[in-house]
């Protein structure tokens, strides 16, 4: 879906393009939120809230989406605090991705491991047309920067399997750990961080 943000405004002069990385250029890890969200779902049930297991997808659903963009670890920052918020005692927001990155991985090992083999061709995970947009961009001497919510090393290491990060070069950016210079100068960890309600707007 493309959104048009400023309608009749022109890019004729642009000179700089900023991409997404999964779902906008890669397909190798498509499926995601099918692993996050059960798993987020889990843990709210084991809290015992009573909540019916509709209303807990509701839960997740609205936060995950919400701060789908972000780094994993802000979805698993707003899973402590419901968990918290149920009475619960959620485990540092580390903890949740590291099962999330664990069992994702279960799902996109083949993905990747036939990518690194050779097995399948890279456009077989790339959106269609991509590879042409890239080109095109690139051709017009558009500088072309890739940030991502994916762990830097993952974004770095998918785009070369995928044959786009010369397209780049170099300006590709990942999520970093620890995730943010903020939590930082506020004197926050991840793990104090996770009694806050975090917001994506």
């Amino acid at each position: 879906m493309i959104e048009t943000v400023r309608p009749g405004v022109t890019a004729e002069q642009a000179k700089v393009v900023i991409f997404d990385f999964d779902g906008t250029l890669s397909l190798i890890r498509s499926g995601w939120i099918d692993v996050m969200v059960p798993l987020c779902v889990e843990q709210l049930a084991s809290c015992g809230s009573k909540e019916s297991e509709t209303e807990l997808h509701a839960v997740v659903d609205e936060f995950v989406w919400r701060l789908t963009g972000k780094e994993t670890i802000y979805q698993m920052m707003a899973l402590a605090d419901a968990i918290a918020e149920r009475g619960g005692n959620p485990l540092a927001p580390a903890a949740y991705k590291k099962m999330y990155l664990d069992r994702l991985w279960l799902k996109i090992r083949d993905r990747i491991e036939d990518l690194r083999a050779g097995r399948v061709s890279p456009d077989a995970f790339l959106v269609p047309g991509a590879r042409a947009l890239l080109e095109d961009f690139s051709a017009r001497g558009l500088r072309l920067y890739l940030a991502s919510g994916t762990d830097d090393a993952n974004v770095k290491e998918e785009a070369a399997l995928l044959g786009v990060a010369p397209f780049f070069e170099g300006r590709i950016f990942g999520a970093q750990s620890p995730i943010s210079a903020a939590l930082t100068q506020a004197g926050l960890s991840i793990t104090s961080a996770a009694s806050t309600s975090y917001n994506a707007r």
